[in-house]
């Protein structure tokens, strides 16, 4: 099989990038980041990927995978309590809806933003697959708590059976793997500056890359050989 494409929105440092990779079977052709530390870092690990700064530039992208973790900031109250993105959700789902990937993995701290996500998501027709992971579960040297979503092609049963399968893996895929200093080194851009606090300020937003790298495999898992499977 060939490996699935993957177009990376908020990339931050590319942990979503890297997770994926590791499986072997994805390959990243975009990553769209604006802040320019991470951009730096983005382009000094993967030089011969196209870089894009603003999402607002993207209209459609052939991949097979869209990924992201959204940020939650922009969300406000609106009419009757609900919150809603003023700008960073939608446009996830706006090019979401253009280039229409096979599968899309979003992640993020606030499980009502996911939960919107997902509406979404269904609307377009997608299956969805949601899961609460600790990083601190995973042996992170944080706790945080992060809401990942899967929105796949699959009967729902048999996605999330591979997906439960490999998510139980992460202690032992974790296990010594580890290190905040050897992570925070590897993080570093090739100027001659430590960029200090700009470095504890990616590694805060990191995603932890084995996570998405055992989804990465529940998708390989149910992937059908030989092609696009979104509408099918």
């Amino acid at each position: 099989m060939s490996k699935l494409r993957a177009l990376s929105l908020f990339a931050g440092i590319g942990g979503f990038d890297l997770g994926l990779e590791r499986t072997g079977g994805f390959e990243i052709v975009g990553q769209c980041e604006i802040e320019p530390f991470q951009r730096a870092v983005l382009r000094k690990h993967w030089p011969e990927v196209q870089h894009i700064e603003d999402i607002h530039d993207i209209e459609r992208f052939d991949c097979d995978v869209i990924c992201g973790g959204f940020p939650c900031q922009p969300f406000s109250t609106a009419s009757r309590g609900r919150r809603v993105a003023v700008d960073l959700w939608p446009e996830m789902r706006r090019v979401i809806d253009g280039s229409d990937p096979s599968y899309v993995i979003a992640e993020n701290v606030s499980e009502y933003a996911i939960e919107i996500a997902a509406d979404d998501l269904r609307t377009l027709g997608y299956n969805i697959a949601i899961r609460n992971i600790s990083a601190h579960d995973c042996g992170a040297p944080h706790g945080r708590s992060r809401w990942w979503l899967v929105a796949h092609p699959h009967e729902e049963g048999k996605f999330q059976r591979a997906l439960d399968a490999e998510v139980a893996k992460l202690p032992e895929l974790c296990a010594g793997l580890w290190n905040a200093e050897a992570y925070a080194g590897a993080i570093r851009v090739s100027d001659g500056l430590s960029h200090r606090v700009h470095r504890v300020e990616a590694l805060g937003n990191a995603v932890l890359p084995q996570i998405p790298q055992v989804i990465g495999l529940a998708i390989l898992a149910t992937h059908p050989s030989g092609g696009d499977s979104h509408g099918e």
